[in-house]
């Protein structure tokens, strides 16, 4: 199989994590009103929630075929700029498919939890520009 297919594999895994995530959330983005502990580390605050999706559970789905087929460093590369660039497609499409905060909103006054860089009138958030770039180092570099 391609690495094409797998990548288009790997990113409707995260679309579809970004519907989960927008119907879990609603209108209360980075878990605004879920349970569990919060623990600000100054650039970000890390939700309990955040922590077993992203940290845990994801990557953990991510490496499974290392885990079956064994160890090969070119996929581990590979499964790790798709992690980046997915964790990117997956925040921004969650402001596509939720119906409780919609794209007019994708913007530094409504999302608050996000740091943004601005560039003129553009406004972006900045972990998706440092994690695209890993994501490129790790495609162009590393696989």
């Amino acid at each position: 199989m391609s690495l094409e297919i797998v990548f288009l594999y790997v990113m409707f895994i995260f679309l579809s994590i970004a519907f989960w995530e927008a119907y879990v959330e609603g209108p209360h983005g980075w878990a605004e009103k879920s349970y569990g502990w919060r623990i600000d580390l100054g650039i970000v605050e890390l939700t309990a929630y955040h922590f077993w999706a992203w940290i845990v559970m994801i990557p953990l789905f991510l490496f499974l075929p290392l885990v079956i087929f064994g160890f090969d460093k070119s996929i581990f590369w590979f499964l790790v700029g798709c992690y980046f660039f997915g964790a990117v497609f997956e925040d921004f499409m969650w402001f596509i498919v939720n119906p409780k905060f919609p794209l007019r909103n994708f913007n530094s006054k409504k999302v608050k939890w996000h740091k943004w860089l601005r560039i003129g009138r553009l406004e972006i958030p900045l972990f998706y520009i440092i994690y695209l770039v890993i994501s490129l180092f790790v495609f162009l570099v590393l696989v």
